[in-house]
C-alpha cells in the first residue's frame, strides 16, 4: 500500500481516520505496519491493510502469527496484548501452524495454477459492467472493484483511465491481487469485510462482479455498498440470473454439492473436463460463424466463452463447483434491492451466458 492511499480509509466501527506506523517499506509501497486510531488498529501485512472486524480479526490476528511474531518488538503494548491473548487461545500451536502452512500452499496452488491473464480481460470487464458503463465514462473516476478476488478487474479500471482504483476481498485472493497490481501507482488493494467496508463517500463507481450472490445473506451485503460512494455515484454488480438458466440450476449446482468437499488440487483436475466441454462447443461456435449463420452459432451453448481463451473457461470451471454457495435472482428481485437502498436511476439488464448487471446511483 502506498502511503496515499490512507487518507481515503476509516475505521468500519468508529467510522474514524486512521493514523499509519510504518515498519518496512519497498519501492514506495508500505510492506509492513499498523493503521489506527485511539480505539481500534489494524495491520498492514504484505503490503495489504487487512482492515477486518470481530471474528474475522481473530482469525487474522492467529493466522498470520509470523507476521506478529517478527514484529513483536515494534508492536505498541496494547497490539501485543490483544495478538497474544488471540495466540493463547490455540490449544496446539504447532499442529496450528502445520495446518495454516498446509493452507497457504493450497491457495498458492491455486492462484499459480489456473489464474492467467488474458487480452481478453479488459474486454470481459466491459461486458460485465455493461452496457450501461462504457469505458468513457471510468476515465478520470475514483472506483472500487468490491470482491475483486485475483485483482484483474481492478487492473483494468486503472486500463479504461480511472484516477484511482481500490479493489477489496475477504479471501487470501489478495495476495495474488496485490502482486497483479503493486506497480501501478493509482492501484490499492484491501482486505476487509463486504458487511464492514472501510470507506464512506470516496467513490464515483463501485461495482461488485460475480461475488455478491456467493453471500450467505446476499441482500444485506448489498445493502451496505452503498454508502462507499460520493452523492450521485453508480452502484453496479453482476449476479447469477435464474431465468434461462436451467443448466447452472440442475448440473452446476448438484456438481459443486456433489465436488466441494474435494482437495482444490483435485478440483483443478476434474475443472478440465467441463472447461474441454466448452471449447468443443465453442468450435461448433466458430464453424457456423464460419459458415454465415450467426444465429445458430449464438444458439450454440457456451458460444459466449468462444473468443475466450481455453485458461478462462478452465478458471469460471473452478470458480463455479470450487465455491461453497450460490444464488439465482431474477432481475426484479435486484431492481428492488437497489429500491429498498434508495438507489435513483436503475437499469438491469440480462446477459447472455444467465448473468443481470443492474446499476443505479446514490443520492445522499
Amino acid at each position: 500500500m502506498r502511503k496515499k492511499f490512507v487518507e481515503y480509509l476509516i475505521d468500519p466501527l468508529n467510522l474514524k481516520k486512521f493514523e499509519l506506523s510504518i515498519f518496512t517499506e519497498e519501492n514506495g509501497h508500505v510492506t509492513s505496519g499498523i493503521l489506527y486510531n485511539n480505539e481500534n488498529w489494524y495491520p498492514i501485512i504484505n503490503g495489504i491493510p487487512r482492515i477486518l472486524v470481530n471474528k474475522l480479526k481473530t482469525n487474522l490476528l492467529q493466522s498470520h502469527y509470523e507476521f506478529f511474531k517478527k514484529f513483536e518488538e515494534k508492536l505498541p503494548e496494547k497490539i501485543k496484548i490483544d495478538w497474544k491473548k488471540e495466540i493463547d487461545k490455540i490449544n496446539d500451536l504447532d499442529k496450528f501452524l502445520d495446518h495454516q502452512e498446509k493452507t497457504a500452499e493450497s491457495f498458492a496452488y491455486e492462484w499459480n495454477n489456473i489464474y492467467k491473464e488474458s487480452n481478453f480481460e479488459k474486454q470481459n470487464f466491459l461486458h460485465f459492467i455493461g452496457p450501461n458503463i462504457k469505458e468513457e465514462d471510468i476515465k478520470g473516476k475514483m472506483t472500487l472493484d468490491i470482491g475483486c478476488g485475483s485483482g484483474r478487474f481492478t487492473k483494468h479500471a486503472i486500463s479504461c483511465g480511472a484516477k484511482l482504483a481500490f479493489g477489496s476481498d475477504l479471501g487470501e485472493s489478495v495476495e495474488f491481487a496485490y502482486k497483479l497490481t503493486k506497480g501501478l501507482g493509482n492501484a490499492c488493494i484491501i482486505q476487509a469485510d463486504i458487511y464492514n467496508m472501510p470507506f464512506s463517500g470516496v467513490f464515483d463507481l463501485a461495482y461488485s462482479i460475480g461475488v455478491l450472490h456467493h453471500l450467505p445473506k446476499p441482500q444485506e451485503g448489498f445493502s451496505k455498498l452503498p454508502k462507499t460512494l460520493k452523492s450521485g455515484g453508480i452502484m453496479a454488480i453482476w449476479v447469477y440470473n435464474r431465468r434461462n438458466n436451467k443448466r447452472a440450476i440442475y448440473f452446476y449446482e448438484p456438481a459443486r454439492d456433489l465436488l466441494k468437499g474435494l482437495p482444490k488440487p483435485v478440483l483443478y483436475k476434474f475443472s478440465y473436463l467441463p472447461a474441454i466441454i466448452a471449447e468443443g462447443l465453442n468450435w461448433i461456435t466458430h464453424f457456423f460463424n464460419f459458415l454465415g449463420f450467426k444465429k445458430i452459432a449464438r444458439a450454440v451453448p457456451f458460444s459466449y466463452y468462444a473468443n475466450f481463451p481455453f485458461n478462462m473457461k478452465l478458471n469460471d470451471t473452478f470458480d463455479i463447483i470450487a465455491t461453497p454457495k450460490s444464488n439465482y435472482y431474477k432481475f426484479e428481485e435486484i431492481e428492488k434491492w437497489f429500491r429498498d437502498a434508495n438507489l435513483k436511476n436503475i437499469k438491469s439488464s440480462e446477459h447472455p451466458e444467465a448473468g443481470i448487471t443492474c446499476i443505479g446511483n446514490y443520492e445522499q
